[in-house]
């Protein structure tokens, strides 16, 4: 029996702790597809919390980690859908913010994927070296330029910029072992 398919036998027994293991695994996830729609973190965190109390209100429908994966994101889109529609009504966004998220399933699946694509990059960042991971965070999560970058850590340009490419370079090496590219985030 594979380990993830002992925790939902485990979800499915009504064992908090698989629910945890679960969170553990999937929250990051789902936080990053949310705000892909929505852009509010605290309303994407409510959204997938509850997201969670389904599952787990469902737990005993479960025998294995996609369809626990499928429902955790259709609940999520749902939710994220249902909210766009209620603030378009109470604020009158623009009705492109609604469409957008009515896709075809098709670009469900890609956000789908480009979500788990996005948290293995963050997981292996997190595996660089200090100064890397620091860099990394700095110049392409949060979007500093290099003055930043080097006034935050006190280093010089020539730094940031060698750290940076040791960075990407190994991030790059990662993916091609995985048979990835760092093109399938630029979709």
């Amino acid at each position: 029996m594979e380990a993830s398919d002992k925790h939902i036998s485990d979800l499915r027994k009504g064992k908090e702790t698989a629910l945890g293991f679960l969170m553990d695994q999937l929250a990051d996830a789902l936080h990053f597809f949310a705000y892909s729609f929505i852009k509010d973190k605290q309303t994407a965190s409510e959204i997938v919390s509850d997201a969670f109390v389904k599952l787990w209100e469902r737990r005993t429908h479960f025998e294995a980690m996609e369809p626990v994966k499928s429902f955790l994101y259709l609940v999520v889109k749902n939710a994220c859908l249902d909210h766009l529609k209620l603030s378009r009504n109470k604020f009158r966004h623009e009705e492109a913010d609604v469409l957008e998220i009515e896709a075809p399933d098709q670009d469900i699946l890609r956000n789908i994927i480009y979500t788990e694509l996005v948290e293995l990059i963050v997981n292996e960042v997190k595996k660089l070296p200090r100064q890397q991971l620091q860099v990394v965070q700095l110049s392409i999560m949060e979007g500093k330029n290099i003055q930043e970058v080097c006034d935050e850590l006190g280093t010089t340009a020539n730094t940031v910029y060698f750290a940076r490419s040791k960075a990407i370079a190994a991030l790059r090496a990662v993916l091609r072992k995985k048979k990835l590219s760092l093109h399938y985030l630029l979709w």
